[in-house]
Formats: structure tokens, sequence, C-alpha cells
């Protein structure tokens, strides 16, 4: 079900990539597509052949697993032709995909309610995250006609919705610990403490204090780095 999730997410990054060509030759001209070293067409391509993969796979696990990637191919479909456009709508997809793919590998092995923690705060820091994106892509974004968060409801709200979400992870970080959550030991505490709170919290309040695309850029990076350390905690237990 991992390679499964991995096919149709990257179909999803393809598309949205194919879609996006117009406004990413503004903010990211050196990507595979803008560049021209990659056509959108062939991206398009590409996106449906890893598609009719990952499904293919996923029917090997059981029903529910084919479910689970018809609903996430169909959701990546609709994100990139239609709801990355809508100010939040996109953000709470993006991040409902990502923390999906926790899901999906707790129903692979039958054990969904030991994901539940991965699946919490890595979409609340997926969605702040994607907010923050929407802050430094708010050039490219507004003279494309993009309806982004940053664009449609402007920066000061954007960092605040960011800041939420984020916060809202940082909050949850210690729950499965102080819930007596099967293997969410002192490792996982102190991993999640000073690698993902510590690296996550400076970064939103710098960006707070100013909503710049540059301050964005590096708030966005420690986001990521965030989310992963956090997926470390999980594994360290």
């Amino acid at each position: 079900m991992g390679v499964a999730t991995l096919l149709i997410l990257s179909a999803g990054n393809a598309l949205n990539d194919a879609c996006d060509v117009e406004i990413d030759s503004v903010n990211r001209p050196h990507r595979p597509i803008p560049s021209g070293r990659v056509s959108a067409r062939g991206a398009v391509r590409f996106a449906a052949i890893l598609t009719a993969a990952g499904v293919a796979l996923a029917a090997l696990v059981n029903e529910m697993a084919v479910l689970v990637a018809a609903a996430a191919a169909l959701c990546l479909v609709a994100y990139a032709l239609a709801l990355k456009r809508t100010p939040l709508g996109g953000n709470v997809v993006v991040g409902l995909l990502t923390s999906g793919a926790f899901a999906a590998g707790g129903i692979a092995v039958d054990a969904l309610r030991h994901a539940a923690a991965p699946i919490v705060f890595v979409f609340l820091f997926t969605v702040s995250r994607e907010l923050v994106k929407d802050i430094e892509d708010v050039a490219g974004d507004e003279q494309h006609g993009a309806s982004t968060a940053a664009v449609a409801w402007g920066l000061p709200t954007t960092v605040r919705l960011a800041a939420l979400f984020g916060c809202g992870g940082i909050l949850f970080t210690p729950a499965p610990f102080l819930l007596g959550w099967p293997g969410f030991g002192w490792r996982y505490l102190a991993v999640a403490v000073i690698g993902v709170d510590a690296v996550i919290g400076p970064a939103l309040w710098l960006l707070w204090r100013d909503p710049s695309s540059p301050v964005a850029a590096r708030a966005q990076r420690s986001l990521k780095i965030g989310s992963v350390l956090g997926l470390v905690a999980v594994l360290v237990g």
C-alpha cells in the first residue's frame, strides 16, 4: 500500500505541475516544465500512468484500499484543476491527502488506530505549510488570477491561519504521550518537543512578525524539517 500511495501522490505532483506551468514560470522558473525540460502534456500522461499503477497495486491489498486510492486520485485531480485556486480549500485537501498516506498504511496492516497520531499532526503541519507557500507565491498567484488565501484574504489573515494550524500541531505533539498511547514514550516526547516544536514554533513567530516572501520560504523549509522530525519521533517512540 505504501508504494501505491507514493505512486498516486507522485501522479498528483506531476498533474499539479502541468496545471501550474504559467504560475511556476513566475514563481519557480527552474522547475522541469517551465524550464522546458519536460512538456505539460508529457507530465499529464505520466500522471495517468502513475495513477493507474497506484490503484492497481491498491487492489492487491483489499477493497478498502482500492476505495481510498481511488478517492485520493480524484481529490488530486480536483485539487489541480480547481481547488488549488480556492482560498483554504486547496490547502486542506493537500493536508488530507498527505495525512491520508498514513491512514492508507494503517488500513494495509489493519491498524488504523495506531496511525492516528501521525495522521493528526501531519494534517495540521501540512495545512500550515501550504498556507505559508501561498504567502511565498503570492506575486505569481496574483498575476495569474489564482484566488489563494494570500491573494483573496491578504497576508496578515493568511499568516494567522498558518499559525493557527501550526500551533495546533505543536500543541498536539505531546498529547499521545500525555494520554498514555502505546508506543509514545519519553523518547517520542523528547524528539517531538526538541526536534519539532523548537523548529516550527520560531519559524511561525518570525513569519508573524514579517510576512514577506523570503521569510515565508524559510518558514516553509522549517515546517518541512519539523514534519520529518515528527515522523522520526513516532519511529523512535
